[in-house]
Formats: C-alpha cells, structure tokens, sequence
C-alpha cells in the first residue's frame, strides 16, 4: 500500500456542467436541482393592506404578510371576517417556489401556482414534496367596507422558498432511546430571530409536547404528562431559567436528571445555559444551580465512543484494521487473524461502536456471524446466524445490538435484530413493492437510514425510518418512512454523517457525494469532492471527528482529511479491493 494524496480542495471543484448547483449553502429540493429562486434574500416585513389597491396588490400583501409567523394578525387584516376566523395558519405551512408568474388573474380572482418545496407541519416538521407537487389556491376575493379582501381561508400559511431560511430555523428537540442511555433528536422547524428569552420559551414549550409523529413511541419523554413551563423561560446573561410546574415533581431522582438532560441539550443549540425548578425549589438539588452542558455529555446522541473514528474493511475477504489514517504510521490493512470471524470467508463486515466486535454476512450468503475481533483467549466463541437470499451489510448501534435484513431481493424482506444478551428479534417491516439496498442504523437505535431501489421508476432513493413497537410493546416494527425527494439519480450509497446524512448519487453530471440534512431539507456536495475518482460508496458514521471515507468505481478508497485534502488508498493493482466500514 502506498499513500497519495489527491490535493487540498479549500474551493470545492464541480465536474463539467454542474454549474447551476451551489457547493455551499441550503439547496431546496425543486427544479434545477431544487435551487431556490434568488429573489434578493431580504426579509419581508409584515405590513397591513392600503387602502383602495388591486387584487394582485391585496394577495401578495396577503402572502408576505403570512410568510411571518409572528404577524398573522397582521396577515388576517387582508381577510373578510369570516374568512380571518376560519383561518389556521398554525395547522401546516406550505413552501413554494415563489416567482413573478406564481400569480395570476382568473375568473375574477387570483390563482397561485408554483411548485411545492415541502410542507411543514404542525409541530414544525418537514416533508418534501414530490417532484410534480404544485402548491394550488385560487383566491376569491369580495369587498368589505369598499375594500377587496380575501374571502376564502387557505389550507395553513404559505412561504416562499426564497424567505425559509430567514424566517425559520431548524431545532432539535431531545428525547431518550428507549434504554434510556442516549438522546434522540427530533428536527422541527421553528421561527429565528426572536428574543432569546421567546426562542427559549418556544423550545422548551416544544419539547414538552413531546416527539412527533417521526419518532413516535420509538423514544421517550421524561416530563410526565401535563408537566409545563410556568409562563415562560426567562433569558439573563445567557442563563435560561425554566421554571417546571408541579407535576414534574413526582419524578425519581434519577429520571429527574434525564429531563435535565432533555432541557440543557435543547437549549444548548440556542447558547444557552439552563436553571431548572420545579415548584421553585432546584430540579437536581445537588447539582450547580445552573447547570454545565458537560455533566451530560454521556447521553450525546453521537454516541461519541473514541473508537468510532478507527477504520475496518475487507480485503481479499477478510476482516481488516486499516493503520495510519492520522499520519503516526504508514498506511495499511493489519489482518484481524485471532478471532472468530477470521475463520470464514467475508463479503459484508460490521463492527460495534467501541470496536470490540463484529459481524460478518459470509461468502456463500448462508450465515451472518457474530464474535469478538481480538478475544484474549485467543480461540473466543461466534454465534452464527442462518440468513436466506441476498443479506445487507449489517449495522450495530450503540447498545451493541446487531440490525441485519435478508431476503432483501425477495417480496418480503425480513429485518431482524440480535440483542446484545443474544436474544433474535423480528422487526416487522412493509416496503410495498420497493427493495432495500442499504440500511444503516444510528446510533440510538431508534432511526434507520435506507436506500431504496423503486420498482416504479428504477431508480435508488433514500429514506428514513423510525424503530416502533406495537401491540403493547410486544412486537418491533419498522415505520414511519420518510423519503426524502432528493434530486439526485443514480444513488448507490447513503451513511450517516457527524448530525446530517452522505449521499453518493448524480446531480446532473457524473457521481458525487452530497451532505445532506436528515429531513431532506438541503442538500450540498460534501466539502473535498472533486472529479479525481468516481464515488460509488460511503463509509462514515456520526463521531465528530470521522474522516468519511469513499470507495470509488474501481475499488480504491479516498478519505476527506482534516485539511479538506482528499488521501488515497492504492492496492498497487496487486491486491484485492478493500471494502471499507466504520463502526456502526
């Protein structure tokens, strides 16, 4: 092996005509691979209507006025009475692509019809909309007092494409995993720019619902039911104090420090440091009284184990160590000869997220086979598990619980999972006609990243998905799928990156990888991509310091050093390829 480095890509270089797509900055799924219109990215302030103006005047006042969540009074001036009462902006708010043709004059009223973006629900999460979505509503209007207004209420609030980023921001809520050792985010989005003592309360207000319907009962709420904030959250140099009701009183000591858990991490992302009561006396009277972010660094949805940043792989079909990514040695595959999986033949490998063990799918695709890497006895014992049909890298997450799906080119794909005690779990799962290509589990356990091939059109995509139970707790299932309507074709690769997702896939020139959000929101080429090497799949995970790692067509892998330089990993066209994998 020998090391090369492919150069230091500090401006990120675009193949031959992808110029129309950004290499940094949000991307909103739509035409030409979902750019957003620029339309100056000025906020719109609200204004209430003028007297004696036109029908295109009243509905586009109507629709900047509505595109602030803060000033739907303002927006509902534009209204009949009747039409302002039966107004709920709140229940969704649709994003559209917003042009100059958006509107026009019809039958009398005004017709808006542009393409759908998303649409963001109640609870503030996001759905991309499908690529021949419109978003559709013919304005009625009638005089009121000698003024046009709007008669007809539409279905929620709309906004332009071109003010999401200046009007909203997405947030984390946090929830535990059902173990109750990690926290689980729950993206929504929410209005920016308040004052922080508003954005604190509207969080802290947020999260006190509970998840939504993405992670459902796959996580769980500390706060009991009807726990709240007494009025608000209170903001002074920096210290958010969050004053709980009651209720929250009942809870033991130590799901009391859970909650506090919940609280510091969703207020952390605004900067801010957290005071809690409880009927006015300290939430955990045996902490600080403002409350240090590190005392609970050990839920970090990241699952920050040190030995997630060490790269494994296959070679010539038997599990590696590969030496020497942070410079101390040369680089290079050390066989992992003493344990039980050494003893087979390997086309798939995982590894657990503290690097103790492993799992392989065997050659023949008969067995999944689970043991130490090193054990100290040397010999160690492996739990072999018999698969059917075509079986899929399998994927730990950080209880050490073992997913795997086989069966996966059969009508019904089946997913299980192996406990950590060693008990098999079905999961039940439904992907209609389409066939899983890919799974990878995050490291809670609770959400599962998918790339899917369509039977419909042929091609790939990516999805998400949430582990469930259902009949009382009984049984596990895999649901709440979510596409995420990325405008990519060609999709071969989908891994879990640092808080965002790597796709491997086409924009509109030849395979790149792309970062993307977890709710499919954005979508930009990851830092250091370059045309030196075709990208066909991805290694990574959610540690703050793995270096993503790509294999390319022709079976060499290149990792994204931390000076955005692009390190290579030749086999001197002597040796098989490695198949490289992180842990997880």
């Amino acid at each position: 092996m020998r090391r090369r480095l492919l150069g230091v890509l500090l401006a990120v270089a675009l193949l031959g005509g992808c110029a129309t797509v950004p290499t940094k900055g949000t991307v909103r799924n739509g035409e030409r691979q979902g750019l957003a219109p620029d339309l100056g990215g000025v906020g719109v302030e609200a204004k209430p209507p003028r007297a004696n103006v036109d029908d295109m005047s009243i509905v586009s006042g109507f629709l900047e006025a509505m595109s602030d969540s803060q000033a739907y009074d303002v927006a509902r001036q534009y209204m009949t009475p009747e039409a302002a009462g039966e107004w709920k902006p709140e229940s969704q708010t649709v994003v559209y692509d917003q042009n100059p043709e958006s509107l026009t004059r019809k039958d009398g009223g005004i017709q808006l019809t542009a393409k759908k973006i998303a649409t963001i629900g109640a609870r503030g999460e996001w759905t991309p909309a499908a690529s021949n979505e419109k978003a559709d509503f013919f304005f009625q209007l009638k005089k009121v007092d000698g003024q046009l207004r709007v008669a007809k209420a539409p279905p929620g609030a709309y906004l332009g494409s071109n003010q999401v980023d200046l009007k909203l921001a997405p947030r984390d809520l946090y929830f535990f995993n059902q173990p109750r050792n990690l926290l689980v985010p729950d993206q929504v989005w929410l209005p920016q720019n308040l004052p922080s003592g508003q954005a604190a309360t509207q969080l802290i207000q947020e999260l006190l619902k509970g998840p939504t319907t993405r992670l459902g009962n796959g996580v769980v709420s500390i706060a009991p039911p009807g726990t709240e904030v007494q009025v608000s959250v209170p903001v002074d140099l920096g210290v958010a104090t969050v004053a709980l009701n009651d209720t929250a009183g009942s809870l033991r000591d130590q799901d009391r420090r859970l909650l506090a858990a919940q609280i510091v991490w969703t207020l952390n992302q605004l900067n801010l440091r957290a005071k809690i009561t409880v009927g006015g006396a300290p939430l955990l009277p045996d902490e600080p009284e403002v409350l240090p972010f590190t005392n609970f660094s050990a839920y970090d949805p990241q699952a920050s184990v040190g030995a997630m940043t060490k790269l494994y792989g296959l070679l010539g079909e038997k599990p590696q160590r590969i030496v020497g990514l942070d410079g101390s040695s040369n680089i290079s595959a050390e066989p992992l000869n003493s344990g039980p999986l050494a003893l087979h033949k390997a086309r798939a490998f995982a590894v657990t997220l503290a690097g103790d063990a492993g799992a392989i799918v065997t050659a023949d695709g008969h067995k999944v086979v689970y043991g130490k890497l090193e054990p100290a006895d040397n010999a160690g014992k492996a739990t072999q598990i018999p698969v059917d049909g075509k079986t899929l890298t399998p994927s730990f997450d950080g209880q050490d619980n073992l997913w795997f799906l086989d069966r996966a080119d059969s009508d019904h794909p089946r997913l299980r999972v192996r406990r950590d005690d060693g008990r098999l779990v079905p999961v039940a799962t439904d992907f209609g006609k389409d066939t899983p290509v890919a799974l990878r589990m995050a490291p809670d356990g609770v959400r599962a990243l998918l790339v899917m091939h369509s039977a419909a059109t042929g091609q790939n995509y990516v999805q998400t998905a949430t582990v469930q139970t259902t009949d009382g707790g009984k049984q596990l299932m895999l649901g709440e799928f979510r596409q995420l309507r990325l405008q990519l074709t060609n999709i071969t690769d989908a891994a879990w990156d640092k808080q965002n997702i790597i796709v491997i896939g086409s924009g509109n020139a030849a395979p790149q990888a792309w970062l993307v959000s977890t709710d499919g929101s954005s979508l930009q080429l990851l830092p250091g991509s370059a045309p030196g090497f075709v990208p066909e799949h991805v290694a990574s995970n959610t540690h703050k310091d793995t270096l993503p790692v790509i294999q390319d067509d022709a079976g060499r892998i290149h990792w994204l050093s931390k000076d955005l330089g692009w390190v290579s990993m030749d086999s001197d066209n002597s040796e098989a390829t490695i198949i490289p994998t992180y842990p997880g």
